[in-house]
């Protein structure tokens, strides 16, 4: 999860290859890789590693290519590690990397190779839409960057990784048991916002020590983020809800529009467990799976971290912050953000082979494989095949990753916000109005347009 929380407070194959033996399909390698190689492979979750080791005994059956997982752990002795492996020449062949941002970096360094050329467009349609060009270093990217940035020297378009995991934010997980203790469905997600505030309400006077919501608040702009910003755009639509962050204070948070969704995110102030504003991330995660609040509130990745704390995943229901019934949009689709990638080191001696395993574990088969065994959701798009490949509690977050664009709500565009964008100063002031109530959703709007014309001016 600390990983997840870097990335959160900074806010991010080839498929059919000439040898014969891996029939996914995609894309090309100018030579084929030989039956008998080795190949190594390190990564920074220890999750992953059990899971991409079972990928390797049946990929190791198909083609005879042998596969040596390791897990580098933390993220700084990860780093570390390639630094010193890079200078040695001691680089695996294989690294998983934090997507659309660590991976251009080891990219643009000269440390993973640029594989454009082995890709092609049906390699790339395995992956869901938004993931697609996270290991894609843009112009803009370049342009950002600066003078003395690595990127200054790399080649727009280059493409130093592929997705390999994916997630969104704002999903909201319940205990089923609390569910029918307090008469409540354990299968039913709520339609909306009001009988989400209806439910915690029943939940919190059933169990009133345990029956609320947690959320890492001490963090506090994950309330901002997580809750209120899907809310506030499924109310207003996209444009209201970027106009919320504008120069113009008449469309933004103080407006009568802006007050409103302030309004329906202060509905959680009864509900809020004791001591929420005191934890961390994991620390709410970690309560919720304790059973010391019936809802909690996180990402696609909190999956894995509950059940590395005891909590099995059929024992939750799942479900994103659900629209109001009198807002713009009446459900959300989350586009998932690209969170790890899979890159070929430009020293690896294997190239043919790591591609030929990028391949399979970026598959339908391989990536659901990996997906059951880590509980962490695959960029690949398993669509039909998503329950059979990965079982029913992914596959019942991954469907909320298709549906109508117009109600899509996307955490990764922040073309809107102003420059050097700093997200804890909104995320105080949401904490303020909830649960502290030292603001009311008119003051807290006067507040964030404070906050937000200040930034604007800033960046200018």
């Amino acid at each position: 999860m600390t990983s997840v929380k870097a990335r959160i407070l900074s806010l991010a194959a080839v498929a059919t290859l000439v040898a014969a033996g891996c029939s996914t399909g995609g894309g090309q390698t100018s030579e084929p890789a030989a039956s008998g190689q080795s190949i190594s492979m390190w990564t920074f979750k220890q999750s992953h590693a059990t899971a991409l080791q079972k990928a390797a005994e049946q990929f190791t059956a198909q083609t005879g290519i042998s596969v040596k997982v390791e897990a580098v752990t933390p993220d700084d002795v990860f780093k570390s590690k390639i630094q010193s492996a890079a200078q040695t020449g001691d680089l695996p062949d294989v690294l998983e990397a934090h997507a659309a941002g660590e991976d251009l970096e080891l990219g643009a360094s000269g440390l993973l190779a640029d594989i454009s050329g082995d890709v092609n467009d049906a390699w790339k349609g395995r992956f869901l839409p938004s993931t697609q060009n996270a290991g894609v270093l843009d112009q803009g990217r370049i342009d950002r960057a600066a003078a003395d940035s690595p990127f200054k020297q790399a080649k727009a378009g280059s493409m130093y990784a592929v997705p390999f995991t994916a997630g969104a934010f704002g999903i909201v997980y319940a205990n089923k048991e609390k569910l029918q203790a307090a008469g409540l469905s354990p299968d039913t997600p709520p339609a909306s916002w009001e009988e989400f505030v209806a439910a915690l309400k029943t939940s919190t006077e059933k169990d009133p020590q345990a029956g609320g919501l947690s959320l890492g608040l001490k963090v506090s702009q994950v309330g901002f983020n997580w809750v209120y910003q899907p809310l506030a755009h499924a109310y207003l639509g996209k444009e209201k809800f970027q106009g919320l962050f504008g120069k113009d204070t008449t469309a933004g948070f103080g407006s009568p529009d802006g007050v409103k969704t302030l309004d329906l995110y202060a509905q959680l102030t009864p509900y809020w467990m004791p001591g929420a504003t005191t934890l961390g991330i994991d620390e709410a995660d970690i309560a919720f799976a304790q059973g010391k609040s019936a809802y909690n509130v996180g990402g696609t990745f909190t999956l894995a971290f509950l059940a590395q704390n005891g909590m099995s995943p059929d024992k939750v229901l799942t479900f994103p912050i659900p629209p109001s019934a009198s807002g713009a949009h009446k459900d959300i689709v989350m586009a998932p953000l690209a969170l790890t990638s899979l890159g070929v080191t430009s020293t690896s001696k294997n190239r043919a082979a790591a591609l030929k395993w990028i391949d399979y574990v970026t598959s339908p088969a391989g990536a659901g494989l990996v997906a059951k065994e880590s509980l962490d959701l695959p960029a690949t798009d398993l669509g039909a095949e998503a329950a059979t490949l990965m079982g029913p509690e992914l596959a019942a977050l991954q469907k909320y990753f298709t549906g109508d664009p117009a109600s899509t709500y996307d955490a990764g565009d922040t073309t809107f916000f102003p420059g050097g964008y700093d997200q804890v100063k909104p995320g105080d002031a949401v904490v303020r109005l909830s649960p502290l109530k030292e603001l009311d959703p008119a003051q807290a709007g006067k507040e964030l347009d404070a906050i937000f014309g200040a930034m604007w001016k800033s960046a200018e």
